[in-house]
């Protein structure tokens, strides 16, 4: 197995442990505050939400990555932010273009 085949199976190992947690911490926190269930569809919008935000977590250092082919800059920081951005600018483009008011 060469570096590359490793380091792919860590970021999927890392993802989907994050996604585990996020599922089992949605649904506690679903159980135990019954408002953020309703605000966000339900026992199933919680454990979606969850695991989501746990994939996102456990997928951290390739957001970084991302960043910095962008900017081409050595600060972790600012690459990770730039990173996080993007699909938050992918979605927010889609959205204009595809939703009707």
């Amino acid at each position: 197995m060469n570096d590359h085949d490793r380091q792919r199976r860590e970021v999927r190992r890392n993802q989907m442990v994050g996604l585990l947690g996020g599922l089992i911490t949605g649904a506690i926190i679903g159980n135990s505050w019954p408002g953020v269930r309703e605000a966000v569809g339900g026992a199933g919008g919680v454990m979606l939400w969850g695991a989501a935000i746990g994939a996102s977590l456990g997928s951290l250092p390739q957001f970084e990555k991302a960043g910095k082919v962008i900017t081409r800059s050595e600060n972790r920081a600012f690459n990770l932010m730039v990173g996080l951005s993007i699909p938050t600018l992918v979605i927010g483009v889609l959205a204009v273009v595809f939703v009707r008011r």
